[in-house]
């Protein structure tokens, strides 16, 4: 889509802007939509309370339950300011002006003529009261007398409660006016919102930075991705937007956004501002000591910076973007008298700005940047008299060049990395002594070392690796539960990797359980952050991928993926993780609806190992979709060639070449696809590839490769766990030709997310069985795959809009494609409309192709956009 269709979209009128905003906010905010109107009919109710964080979309709510009104009241919007509140009812002052008012006026006088004009024909006006902590105490009590004798209904918008005037709040506390509770959008509103300004798919990295820069503020939101659009850094690919940088540059939209974050602060703020911005979050204890508490305090009220989740002892800016926003003003430097702050609020203020500075890469997706600047301190910073200056700071600085080499594909190097950093950290601790900070430092670089063992190759090929993680796990010596449930974390995955599945699935759910207690008690753990966290999170799910139990981590997956880890990387990780694992649950629509999307960003960042791992789920899911040319186009693409020989054996490098497999049987070269599993099941033979070599001799005997099936029944009997329990059946079965008991391994094993293995394409397992266990193996299977969407009725049980709520661009059509656009509409694949129509894929692409020519649409991004536009219109008339 080229951005002036968007400049299209919003530049729309504003009444459609505000049609869009009211049923996007009634769709996603746990508010009803009728709310307003219910309050707005109560004869006991005066109006409400609306509260929430500026952008969280106060105002726009209650424009959606008035849209939803057949009769909408007079609405009279109000709202306080600096002169309001030294000038005597200065936020009246419009509706004062129709009035004959002097000094002589009587307060009985000003109730009974306001009355009059806002109570037309006993009707009573709505007002609407915007930022109540700025209006004076008269004007707020003759409102509040207003409201009880039933002449208006008054809506107040603020922040919290407690901003309301005195009259005002003694209402609400009599119970006469009602709060409705507004948060700012998570990262699922975020992605519906930006797909609704954009009007096309989007990437989930792209809303998930979008939402993590912005806090949520939805009007911060808008400016920015109006911004990005401009600038280049959000752009359209293949009808899937993605986000190539989120760097903000200097235009007149971003300096509008700098001026409206920062208007009204003293200098003495903006210097400290500043100081955050550049220098990074600081200890309370230090601003005091540096007499910068009267600043502090304006800020936080402010809401521009806030107490850190990790510590209730430091500050940081409460959103990344304001942070942005000023190391970009001040190009990264600071003045004379900033620079003597900063020294008094860091012990190392060098290394806190390199810190900062990494940070603000990261949040920007400059990762080669951020690889050069940590190698630049590496060459200086990690000497034995920096170790003792900041330990803590330098520990973040390495967790930042160890993420990085990992996104840009140098795992390995991580380790002498590490090494380099632990041997200034041992000399500073033989040249200091034990002192506190030092062991906590060297126990961080413990953890990092260990899971940097565990990622270069996941498997642990080497038996050291597994022994040191079970030294590691059971020290007692731990100085927080946030490093001991880390070692915790890195022994399951080692447990998983080996054959002790059975013990890292208990432990994974221990880990579960210390973790739901952390979020009730937040509070009280103040050595427990939120990248701590996500390390446990990512370290639990490929716990559960190396153990095999897929349900589980598609369900850890999807959560991680939906934002539970505001970490936009984290994000994007889980929801490629969550499409592959469709892939193995034999959803073909599924996967590829979550996988193109992130092939499509990963175009931008991403290491080439996931990339091939992708590549190789969406060809088999459009083979097997009936989409089989653009699959053979991706297999001439490379696709076919073994490229397993130098990338370290992981859970995506084996489902690489799983489906690599597969894709070249289901196109007709299964011969070939036999002989390439047995080769890699070769291949990944030893102690620390026992579940995987397992899962590929079950594929390959799922071709019809008889010849694997002892290797496959001596490998599942070396692992421990559900999964080679069933694996072992299922070979079993296949070699005494036990035609029941192999359903019911294939049933087993489809119910704990392996229904790949069950799925009858160009399976040689479904053919030794007979008819009736065939059709009840069919029929148990469907019944799972409905029961994993409860909430989603039958594509069948689903009705096509009524004629009154039809948009204009269904007249141009027939009734069939009429039928089918609106399907392809809400989201549902070619594959799907045919089985829906009893048609053919081919037929379906006819009628769509004639969509598209009579509607003047190039795709389905195109057409949902027109359709909603369409629609906007409908709801004004």
């Amino acid at each position: 889509m080229e951005y002036s269709r968007f400049l299209s979209i919003n530049n729309a009128q504003n009444v459609q802007r505000l049609w869009g905003d009211a049923k996007f906010l009634t769709k996603s905010k746990d508010i009803p939509a009728n709310t307003i109107g219910r309050i707005l009919s109560d004869p006991q109710l005066s109006g409400a309370v609306v509260s929430g964080p500026t952008g969280s979309g106060r105002r726009a709510l209650v424009e959606a339950g008035l849209g939803l009104l057949s009769e909408a009241p007079r609405l009279i919007r109000l709202n306080g300011s600096n002169f309001g509140t030294k000038v005597p009812l200065g936020v009246l002052s419009f509706l004062l002006a129709q009035l004959d008012v002097d000094s002589h006026t009587t307060r009985h006088e000003l109730i009974h003529g306001l009355g009059k004009i806002l109570c037309l024909e006993n009707s009573a006006a709505l007002v609407m009261l915007g930022r109540p902590e700025l209006i004076d105490e008269q004007s707020s009590s003759l409102l509040a007398q207003l409201a009880v004798m039933g002449k208006i209904k008054l809506v107040v918008i603020c922040e919290h409660v407690h901003d309301l005037p005195g009259d005002l709040f003694t209402l609400f506390r009599s119970g006469k006016l009602e709060q409705l509770r507004v948060s700012r959008m998570d990262s699922t509103q975020t992605h519906e919102f930006l797909e609704q300004e954009l009007g096309g798919q989007v990437s989930l990295y792209s809303s998930a930075t979008l939402c993590y820069l912005t806090n949520g503020n939805r009007g911060l939101m808008r400016k920015l991705v109006q911004s990005w659009c401009v600038n280049g850094q959000l752009v359209q690919q293949q009808g899937v937007w993605v986000l190539r940088s989120a760097e903000l540059g200097s235009g007149h939209d971003i300096q509008s956004i700098s001026s409206s974050l920062t208007a009204g602060m003293t200098s003495a703020e903006r210097e400290l501002l500043t100081i955050l911005a550049l220098g990074g979050p600081v200890a309370l204890d230090r601003v005091h000591l540096s007499g910068l508490t009267g600043p502090l305090d304006g800020l936080l009220n402010r809401g521009a910076v806030k107490y850190l989740h990790e510590s209730t002892n430091s500050v940081g800016i409460a959103t990344p973007l304001l942070g942005l926003l000023m190391r970009s003003e001040t190009g990264g430097e600071l003045k004379a008298s900033g620079r003597i702050e900063l020294a008094q609020l860091h012990p190392d203020p060098g290394a806190a700005q390199s810190l900062a500075a990494l940070r603000e890469l990261k949040d920007i997706g400059r990762y080669a940047d951020q690889l050069a600047l940590a190698e630049k301190f590496q060459s200086h910073g990690y000497d034995p008299a920096g170790w003792q200056m900041d330990p803590q700071v330098r520990v973040g600085i390495l967790k930042m060049h160890v993420n990085a080499l990992t996104l840009v594909g140098r795992q390995a190097a991580t380790l002498d990395v590490i090494a380099h950093a632990w041997k200034g950290l041992r000399l500073a601790i033989n040249e200091a002594g034990a002192l506190e900070p030092l062991i906590l430092a060297d126990q961080e670089l413990e953890i990092l070392s260990q899971m940097s063992l565990l990622s270069e190759d996941e498997m642990g090929n080497n038996s050291g690796i597994i022994g040191g993680t079970e030294i590691l796990a059971e020290s007692s010596n731990w100085m927080s539960e946030s490093l001991h449930l880390r070692a915790l974390a890195i022994q399951a995955k080692g447990w998983a990797a080996q054959s002790r599945q059975g013990g890292a699935m208990s432990l994974a759910g221990h880990l579960d359980d210390q973790l739901r207690a952390i979020r009730f008690n937040a509070p009280l753990v103040s050595s427990f952050g939120p990248e701590d966290v996500a390390d446990i999170e990512q370290l639990l799910l490929h716990t559960e991928l190396l153990a095999g139990h897929w349900k589980l981590a598609a369900s850890r997956a999807q959560k991680l993926a939906a934002g539970s880890q505001l970490n936009p990387l984290l994000m994007a990780h889980a929801q490629t993780v969550h499409g592959i694992l469709l892939g193995l649950a034999n959803d073909h629509e599924g996967a590829l609806r979550v996988l193109e999307p992130c092939l499509q960003q990963l175009g931008y960042e991403g290491d080439q190992t996931l990339r091939y791992a992708m590549e190789s789920v969406v060809t088999y899911a459009l083979a097997c979709s009936g989409r089989r040319m653009e699959a053979t186009t991706l297999m001439a693409n490379g696709l076919s060639e073994t490229k397993n020989t130098t990338a370290p054996l992981n859970f995506y490098t084996w489902t690489a070449e799983i489906f690599a497999s597969l894709s070249l049987a289901e196109l007709g070269s299964k011969d070939v696809a036999k002989a390439r599993l047995t080769h890699f099941a070769q291949q990944i033979q030893g102690e620390g590839h026992l579940v995987f070599q397992m899962l590929t001799l079950a594929f390959a005997v799922r071709l019809g490769s008889w010849d694997s099936l002892p290797q496959l029944e001596l490998a599942s009997r070396r692992c421990k766990g559900f999964l080679a329990q069933n694996v072992v059946e299922l070979a079993k079965s296949v070699s005494e030709l036990d035609g029941p008991g192999l359903a019911l391994a294939l049933k087993t094993l489809a119910f704990n997310g392996h229904l790949l293995l069950a799925a009858p394409a160009h399976n040689e397992l479904i053919s030794l069985l007979d008819a009736k266990e065939q059709r009840k193996l069919s029929k148990a299977l469907n019944e799972y795959k409905r029961a994993l969407a409860p909430d989603k009725a039958p594509l069948g049980e689903r009705q096509i809009d009524s004629a009154e709520q039809q948009p204009s661009w269904v007249r141009d059509l027939t009734k069939r494609e009429a039928q089918i656009a609106q399907l392809a509409i809400r989201g549902k694949s070619n594959l799907e409309i045919a089985k829906f129509n009893g048609v053919s894929i081919r037929t379906v692409e006819g009628h769509l192709y004639q969509v598209y020519s009579k509607l003047q649409v190039r795709n389905r991004q195109e057409l949902t956009a027109l359709d909603r536009s369409s629609r906007r219109t409908v709801a004004q008339r």
